[in-house]
């Protein structure tokens, strides 16, 4: 009869506080284990572009469910720029708190998978994939006009079920 209380309050405190429980296999499954790469590149202009992309989705088995490509192209503040367009310290920074901030929000709305990010000229642009780019466009929509923004920013969503739009930088 002890056996079974302490097996039953192992169970109660396992289910309050995790211990001893597995990870969501669900999770585990549909997030790589991620592989941050730094991309240095030149624009078609000449002008230098650098970011970090997570290699882990080059070969992503579950592309397919996740067709939707979201670009958030973040301005940043051109007084915070070099004449390449690249950003200072104190730009990189702020502009990195935002985007934080809106995959936060965005994490919330729906599964969605980081992908990466790239500074270039005079713009952070952000890549994510979705599988529902409803609710996250109407998310956007009330944010993008909101008064108070560090950053003003704009973004476009498009079906990219092979995930085309950042075979450039997997390499």
């Amino acid at each position: 009869m002890k056996l079974k209380t302490i097996i039953l309050i192992m169970g109660i405190l396992s289910s309050l506080f995790g211990c001893g429980q597995n990870k969501n296999v669900e999770s585990d499954k549909i997030y790589p284990t991620e592989e941050f790469a730094v991309v240095n590149a030149k624009l078609e202009d000449g002008k230098p572009a650098i970011g970090s992309f997570d290699l882990a989705y080059k070969n992503y088995d579950f592309k397919s469910k996740y067709p939707w490509c979201l670009k958030i192209a973040i301005g940043l503040n051109l007084e915070n720029c070099n004449e390449d367009g690249l950003p200072n310290p104190d730009e990189i920074s702020i502009a990195n708190r935002f985007e934080d901030e809106l995959l936060e929000n965005i994490k919330g709305i729906t599964t969605s998978h980081y992908v990466g990010h790239l500074f270039n000229d005079t713009f952070l642009d952000v890549y994510v994939y979705l599988d529902n780019p409803e609710k996250v466009h109407e998310w956007l929509q009330n944010q993008i006009n909101k008064e108070g923004l560090i950053r003003g920013f704009g973004y476009e969503i498009n079906e990219d079920p092979k995930w085309n739009t950042i075979k450039a930088f997997m390499n």
